[in-house]
């Protein structure tokens, strides 16, 4: 009779993840379906096994199982996430640069001219509190108390300032 021998200090599970070694391995290939990445998932299991307190594992074999096909999974979404978002380094030359021209620069400093004059010419408090909670992000209960009146009033402020911006980009 062949005497069994954990030289993990007890962890069952680290004793499971390698006599179980090729069936973990066929579960990761089924689905990376890379002979690599599968030897690649099983030494994460391995690893994140020696972390584990395994005596509070009731079927070893099931959580190894469950954890290399679980490790696996998390590894093809990221592959997929990153299939689909990353863009290879032979397409970069087909990305257009961006380019501004010297007319849209003129345009859009008219415009935010426009959009200052109009603030210009509301009422010094309004504009004060549009400018201070949107442009330096005071919150409205801190400007509120700055100018000793409601927070209702100052949202008015700010409704009132946006509201001219918006008319004059309308207008532009």
């Amino acid at each position: 009779m062949r005497k069994e021998i954990n030289l993990y200090d007890g962890n069952i599970l680290v004793d499971v993840l390698i006599r179980y070694k090729p069936k973990l391995l066929k579960i990761a290939e089924g689905v990376l379906h890379s002979r690599t990445q599968s030897e690649d998932i099983f030494h994460d299991a391995v690893l994140k096994a020696c972390t584990m307190q395994s005596s509070c594992v009731r079927c070893p074999v099931g959580y190894a199982c469950r954890m290399v096909y679980n490790l696996a999974l998390d590894e093809a979404r990221k592959r997929s996430y990153e299939k689909l978002n990353m863009t290879p380094v032979d397409g970069m030359e087909s990305i257009p640069a961006p380019s501004v021209s010297a007319l849209d620069c003129l345009v859009s400093t008219e415009t935010l001219w426009e959009v200052l004059n109009s603030l210009n010419n509301l009422p010094k408090r309004t504009q004060d509190a549009f400018v201070r909670h949107r442009i330096d992000g005071i919150p409205q209960k801190d400007i509120a108390e700055e100018l000793g009146v409601s927070r209702t009033l100052v949202n008015f402020m700010i409704r009132d300032g946006h509201r001219a911006c918006q008319q004059t980009l309308r207008a532009a």
